[in-house]
């Protein structure tokens, strides 16, 4: 008897689980790792995000498992003088995922987040000719997470429910840079951000605020560990133009529980505007 009361259970508990719609309340941005080496250093950069999950080339709109992730990161540094810097990033997501089509709890979630953050840093050179980097840079972001939550309850009846919260965030970034030539270098860096949620708007009630792990956005903040590494590369002819590409984690610090994507890969154009008008080396 003991047997098969455990085997109920373990079945009822699969079913619950399987119905599971993760509801994402972080998604990591890309991080601004600029180049400085001295004063009157900048970076300009557009990114192309994504945590590569499903197709993230197209809006998942029909067939199959719902899926993506992808938007875009603008970043912006300068430095004022030889050691210290400020920077700009605007971090914006469009996602959707869902838990497939028996899922009895919702069918499609579709996000929009959009985080706007300003911080200060310092630099300094660890290696005699520049080759490694230190930096440090902190700050502040603020922006809004949403969600539209779009399926049928377990009893068949269609339903839309929505979500909103604004979003604060302070971040702490170190990272070490290695300039193996002025036109490649490659960094290692671990972000903390702290997160906090505010001004909540939503259609779901207690229980289903409970089921998805919203239920504590508004009791206190959030803490993720975010270790990156950055690859920037360009040409010689052309000093001010670089690529960069960049892959990211994110680690949930905090005790309460939330669902967060955890990956990042991001991949863009820079441009050290200053650089862009001088004549290129043997010129």
């Amino acid at each position: 008897m003991k047997v098969r009361t455990g085997c109920f259970w373990a079945i009822i508990s699969i079913f619950f689980v399987s119905c599971y719609t993760p509801h994402y309340m972080y998604s990591p941005p890309a991080q601004n790792i600029p180049v400085l080496v001295k004063k009157g250093d900048s970076k300009l950069s557009a990114n192309y995000s994504s945590d590569l999950s499903g197709n993230p080339f197209n809006s998942g709109s029909s067939g199959g498992n719902k899926k993506n992730s992808k938007g875009f990161d603008i970043q912006g540094a300068v430095a004022i003088t030889n050691h210290f810097a400020i920077q700009a990033n605007y971090f914006n997501r469009t996602e959707r995922n869902s838990g497939g089509g028996n899922n009895a709890d919702s069918a499609v979630i579709s996000y929009k987040r959009n985080l706007t953050e300003f911080g200060i840093g310092y630099f300094k050179s660890v290696h005699r000719r520049d080759k490694v980097m230190f930096q440090l840079f902190g700050g502040v972001g603020k922006g809004t997470f949403s969600f539209i939550d779009r399926g049928k309850n377990r009893n068949g009846f269609l339903f839309i429910n929505n979500h909103e919260a604004d979003v604060f965030k302070v971040y702490i970034q170190p990272a070490f840079l290695f300039r193996i030539r002025d036109n490649f270098s490659m960094s290692v860096s671990s972000r903390l951000s702290i997160i906090s949620y505010s001004h909540i708007k939503t259609d779901y009630t207690e229980t289903e605020l409970y089921d998805y792990k919203l239920s504590d956005l508004s009791n206190g903040a959030y803490g993720f560990w975010e270790p990156a590494f950055t690859n920037t590369f360009g040409f010689d002819k052309l000093p001010g133009l670089k690529f960069e590409y960049q892959l990211s984690t994110a680690l949930l610090l905090s005790e309460r529980r939330i669902d967060y994507r955890s990956f990042n890969f991001s991949l863009g154009i820079l441009l050290d505007i200053p650089k862009l008008f001088q004549p290129a080396p043997g010129n």
